[in-house]
């Protein structure tokens, strides 16, 4: 059994995702800019992450790449690696969103293909207009050990690192480590394929700090097999 996701993030505005899983397609489009973030979930139907419509909410997206994709983990890890991630690190998107028009909002996108979902991690990813960004994933997949890895418009990613951690509400790797408040969060259930579910927690308030870095406005995820106690989770 497999999965296959792609997902779109405007920054700090919308995260839309869809899911192909036991022969079905299901759509998220979570919106952030308003006083708390809304969740809107549902069968994909003819809808993509491109242009779609949900319970009467609707996007029509392009974008425009800045920066070259990328794919974790490492060569080294993906034989035994459960999940594979490309990502189109920073890229400016016009097109509407909801009543909202957006003509250059930075942003990123990705595809996610794998057997399962790691067993635990702690993601985050700001870029900005100029191209920038930073891509920090830190995850426990058995059978392999912790991996951590991240990536800049400098930097590519490497072999995997020793130093990775989440710890909520923030999360480290390498050099940098990014947090946010955990009112600012929303919790989504995910199903894994062997049934189980992963507890992910996400925002768009991180604020990144690194060498030469110090950015609001970071998108982040903290995932978990157990729901956070007292965290904000979506009906």
């Amino acid at each position: 059994m497999s999965y296959e996701t792609r997902y779109v993030i405007v920054a700090g505005i919308a995260w839309i995702r869809t899911t192909r899983m036991l022969g079905a397609e299901t759509l998220w489009a979570v919106t952030f800019d308003g006083p708390e973030p809304v969740v809107r979930r549902g069968p994909a139907g003819d809808s993509t992450i491109e242009r779609g419509s949900l319970d009467g909410f609707e996007w029509e997206l392009a974008w425009d790449e800045l920066a070259p994709p990328f794919a974790t983990p490492h060569p080294a890890l993906r034989k035994v690696a459960p999940t594979r991630l490309v990502t189109r690190p920073a890229v400016l998107v016009r097109g509407r969103i909801g009543d909202r028009t957006i003509e250059a909002a930075p942003g990123h996108t990705a595809e996610i293909a794998g057997r399962r979902h790691a067993r635990t991690w702690g993601w985050a990813h700001a870029s900005t207009a100029d191209g920038r960004y930073v891509h920090l994933l830190t995850a426990s997949a058995p059978p392999l050990p912790r991996v951590s890895q991240y990536a800049t418009e400098r930097r590519r990613p490497g072999l995997p690192l020793a130093r990775g951690s989440v710890a909520p509400p923030a999360v480290t790797v390498g050099p940098y480590t990014v947090e946010a408040d955990p009112t600012t969060f929303v919790g989504l259930e995910y199903t894994d394929t062997d049934g189980s579910s992963v507890w992910c927690y996400h925002s768009e308030a991180g604020r990144l700090r690194g060498p030469g870095v110090d950015l609001d406005g970071a998108a982040m995820e903290i995932a978990v097999r157990e729901r956070l106690p007292g965290w904000r989770v979506a009906p």
